[in-house]
């Protein structure tokens, strides 16, 4: 972070403060101080530590598609900002002063970063409350075009998740979209009313009378599509997304997601994705044909019930030699099974004319209740067993959890601006930082990283978990609890009626401020 020293101390609409311990402690031990704040090591300061060890922002200093010439606010402070309102789950750039206020690991790089009387040109009357305004971050991103930053996402940001290993070995990837509802208003010019039922799922209208279709409402929306690798998927899942795009509700998820791994084979090169699951919507002979033939990727999807192929596997079944395997049955509390599920699996089939290279069929049959079904998938890929097609196949159900925490954990729907640019940030956003979380909790070398980082800035400062930090005039210093607490003590009288005085002003600042 050196780099972001100015000699002036000034940064236009902020102040870099420089450390400066001998003479932070002088105007302290006078009663004379600006602010003070106490920190500790939070889960976010870990989380930005890793960030910092594996050098994040600096990675992205010259690939990030930044709208402006001229760098006003460094852009390591506004990615900063953007990412610590995700992991506060907000979307309103109205609570990014109390956010700010909130973590300590940047004081931690050697500066600190406060605002400057009368912000930008000394426009402003009454001095600010954070490092920046909020409202100047707002503008900032909302004038990076949507396309731009998804196209950054899904190259750099793929390029930086391959750097550091987020991509394994197993190449299992899912491709899957999902409706982003947004308020009822106008304004939202992207989106496209779409019939969806109270999950924001999409309604089948030709299962329905005429009568029921007239009482479907139709909500305003975005289709998501995504591109996420499922790391360590035999055992416990890790969620990376390496691709993103953020498009009308009515967009082709099938063009959307094409598109979403063309890119990341342009920009990653072949052998990362191996398999690729996806569901009915991605039914296309021609595309599974390229991929396997052009990227060298197979594809797992289920089968239509119309497909000639799946009535061919069918017909196969009845071959005296052909045996059904079990793959699971359930049993009631008597031990009588209830309900059974078998599979088998035929190589080489080629009655799908539209694809051109042959297809591994795996068929389950599932009977209970006197009724019996049989369904199947398809793959590019041959599975030794059948049993292992469905277990993959379970993976990409569970993309269903993923959208529903995304949702409502997340507040990915959250939507609190009818401009495109600005909803796209916050979508793509939350998706980065939830995918630098699971990078950082699931890998043991970058979660030891993190925290050498952070002994080692402890360790420079030799102030243990908590600190108190002291700014005067573009400088301050940071004191152990104890080390401060023992200052106070040996204040003289004037000293000690000074800072008490500005601390009853600062504690009446502080209540005024409170919700």
């Amino acid at each position: 972070m050196k780099e972001l020293k100015n000699t002036n101390n000034v940064i236009d609409d902020i102040i870099v403060y420089r450390e400066n311990k001998p003479f932070v402690r002088r105007a302290l031990k006078d009663g004379r101080i600006d602010y003070l704040d106490l920190t500790e090591w939070t889960f976010t300061d870990k989380f930005f530590a890793f960030l910092l060890s594996i050098k994040f922002f600096e990675w992205n200093k010259s690939s990030f598609p930044t709208p402006r010439e001229r760098e006003c606010t460094p852009l390591w402070v506004l990615l900063s900002c953007i990412i610590q309102m995700k992991l506060h789950r907000t979307s309103a750039f109205l609570n990014l002063p109390g956010i700010l206020r909130s973590g300590s690991i940047l004081t931690r790089v050697g500066l600190n970063i406060g605002h400057k009387a009368g912000g930008f040109n000394y426009k402003n009357k009454k001095e600010r409350k954070s490092i920046v305004n909020q409202d100047g971050v707002r503008k900032y991103f909302k004038i990076i075009e949507a396309n731009k930053l998804e196209n950054w996402y899904n190259a750099d940001i793929s390029h930086f998740i391959y750097r550091h290993r987020g991509f394994d070995k197993q190449g299992i990837f899912v491709i899957d979209g999902t409706f982003l509802v947004v308020p009822d208003n106008e304004n939202y010019r992207y989106t496209v009313r779409m019939p969806l039922d109270e999950h924001d799922n999409l309604i089948n209208l030709k299962m329905l009378s005429e009568e029921m279709r007239k009482s479907i409402k139709y909500k305003p929306c975005y289709k998501l599509t995504t591109l996420l690798h499922l790391s360590n998927a035999d055992t416990e899942p890790v969620y990376i997304y390496g691709g993103v795009h953020l498009g009308p509700g009515n967009e082709s998820e099938l063009k959307s997601g094409e598109k979403l791994v063309d890119d990341f084979v342009n920009t990653l090169g072949k052998g990362i994705i191996k398999l690729l699951i996806v569901d009915r919507g991605f039914l296309s002979g021609k595309i599974l044909s390229r991929f396997k033939i052009e990227h060298k990727i197979d594809t797992l999807i289920p089968i239509r019930s119309d497909m000639n192929i799946l009535k061919d596997a069918i017909g196969l079944t009845r071959f005296p030699d052909q045996k059904w395997e079990l793959y699971e049955e359930e049993k009631d509390k008597a031990g009588t099974v209830i309900k059974r599920r078998e599979v088998c699996g035929f190589a080489e089939m080629t009655s799908w004319e539209e694809c051109k290279v042959p297809l591994y069929v795996a068929l389950m049959k599932e009977w209970g209740k006197g009724e019996e079904h049989i369904w199947g998938l398809i793959s590019t890929k041959v599975f030794k067993q059948p049993h292992r097609a469905f277990d993959l196949y379970k993976l990409r159900t569970s993309i269903e959890e993923r959208h529903k925490q995304l949702k409502e954990s997340w507040n990915i729907v959250d939507f609190k601006s009818p401009d495109f640019n600005l909803d796209a940030t916050h979508v793509i956003f939350t998706l980065l930082t939830y995918t630098l979380l699971q990078l950082y909790l699931s890998r043991k070398n970058l979660q030891k990283l993190a925290n050498k980082t952070i002994d080692t800035l402890r360790k420079e400062e030799k102030l243990g978990n908590n600190a108190v930090i002291v700014y005067v005039k573009s400088y301050f210093a940071t004191f152990s609890v104890r080390e401060y607490t023992n200052i106070l003590l040996a204040l003289e009288k004037e000293p000690k009626i000074r800072l008490k005085n500005w601390n009853d002003a600062f504690m009446k600042d502080e209540r005024k401020r409170s919700p």
